[in-house]
């Protein structure tokens, strides 16, 4: 027996098919297929590459790599892809975000959407000042689509017993609301808007305003409240935060958008190169590695043309290496499909 055939013998034996080594001694190599042991099942190869590079014995034959391209109208330019390129054969223009402090209310809506946790924000708290709140509504009018914290306490105005009858809030009342009834005041409830005129002129805490109260616990701290009350009683308040100016960092920020998205008050803004350009994959530059493909999450913008692996009989060793590699269950021996 010549020695090419004693080592083919060899590798059936190691591979748990001994018993059948000697029916086979007395054929022709020929006549036998030793390579079924080994295949790769074309409904399962994604035409990764990752066996073809691991085949120290050229066994892996594969036409072509997978050819990666960008989808420039799904792509968000988040940078992902050309980040993880080792070859820098992706080219992504990528943008990358900032916080306009003036705009931005600390609702913290943005922290809840970074994965990369690069975006510093302490959210407020919101407290009132009963002093200074006219109960005119807004604030619960603008709250209903949030946390619903808000709500009246005492719905109506009224005249209290400090009331001198001098009639100052009379010609302030917009919808004249107002008027006079011996020495006090009368206000017609169901005229009255709650606009907190009469309440700011009285000079004798002789009006009594309607009333608003607030749930802590129900607020989402999205700052409308206190964007709308015209009369400076809510006040923001950042805890141990305060000072600390909401930003992005963008050393770690994966420019993915999704705070962009969330926030409600454009206080996030997106911040373009000033080149830009149709992303793409240099096809001279690409490895067919994958690992662009497998990193775009967001959009799913790099689409592959597969092409399937096959294994070449001839120069395989039955290392079992390219199994080893394959992520996808296509390299299998004979009689261990799935």
């Amino acid at each position: 027996m010549d020695t090419n055939r004693r080592n083919f013998i060899k590798r059936l034996a190691l591979f748990g098919v001994g018993s059948s080594v000697l029916s086979l001694a007395s054929c022709s190599l020929a006549e036998i297929d030793p390579f079924s042991l080994y295949y790769i099942r074309e409904d399962k190869c994604m035409g990764c590459g990752k066996c073809f590079d691991a085949c120290r014995y050229n066994a892996v034959s594969l036409p072509e790599k997978s050819r990666f391209e960008i989808d420039a109208v799904q792509c968000l330019l988040c940078g992902k892809c050309s980040a993880v390129c080792e070859t820098g054969a992706v080219h992504v223009p990528a943008v990358s975000y900032s916080i306009n402090e003036t705009l931005c209310t600390r609702c913290g809506r943005c922290l809840e959407v970074c994965t990369s946790q690069s975006v510093h924000v302490v959210p407020a708290n919101y407290v009132f000042n009963e002093t200074n709140c006219v109960g005119c509504g807004k604030c619960i009018d603008v709250c209903k689509n949030e946390g619903n914290c808000i709500a009246y306490e005492k719905e109506t105005y009224s005249v209290r017993g400090k009331c001198n009858g001098c009639g100052d809030c009379i010609p302030v009342c917009p919808e004249k609301a107002i008027t006079a009834s011996g020495n006090k005041v009368v206000i017609d409830t169901s005229k009255c808007t709650r606009c907190g005129m009469c309440y700011v002129v009285c000079k004798h805490e002789g009006i009594n305003p309607a009333k608003v109260s607030k749930d802590d616990e129900k607020c989402t701290h999205c700052g409308r409240c206190f964007s709308v009350c015209s009369f400076n009683a809510i006040t923001k308040d950042a805890g141990d935060g305060d000072g600390l100016i909401p930003y992005i960092d963008r050393a770690s920020c994966n420019s993915c958008g999704e705070c962009y998205r969330a926030c409600t008050e454009d206080a996030i803004v997106k911040d373009e190169p000033e080149v830009m350009f149709t992303p793409y994959i240099d096809q001279g530059l690409c490895s067919r590695c994958a690992r662009c493909y497998d990193v775009c999450t967001e959009a799913k913008a790099i689409i592959a043309e597969l092409s399937t692996a096959s294994i070449d009989g001839n120069n395989c060793h039955f290392c079992g290496e390219c199994m080893a590699v394959c992520e996808y269950g296509a390299v299998v021996r004979e009689g261990q499909e799935s």
